[in-house]
């Protein structure tokens, strides 16, 4: 699958607003978003996420069962938009998977 191999190039971490740090992280039950100590399985449908992309920041939203559980606004960085490139890669190609047709 795509979202696995992409994912298993190498995890990649970066800290948002100084709070938090979110992870990609590969498994052999698909990808995993970890938020701080939290592990959020992106395989299940629980999930949403709002990503916004500006000339001056990137505001990234993930729910999970409806519930916010990341909500930050970063400045525009390398390893942020690396990471956020990487994030909405794995998640389009869950939605493809998870939503019917």
């Amino acid at each position: 699958m795509q979202s696995e191999g992409i994912l298993q190039e190498e995890q990649k971490v970066t800290s948002l607003c100084g709070n938090h740090v979110a992870r990609l992280v590969p498994s052999s039950d698909g990808p995993k978003l970890m938020i701080n100590r939290e592990v959020y399985a992106l395989n299940e449908a629980c999930w949403d996420v709002e990503m916004f992309h500006g000339r001056n920041n990137s505001i990234l939203i993930f729910y999970w069962k409806g519930e916010v559980k990341l909500s930050v606004k970063m400045p525009p960085m390398p390893q942020i938009e690396a990471f956020l490139t990487r994030l909405y890669q794995c998640l389009s190609s869950k939605l493809r998977t998870v939503q019917p047709i």
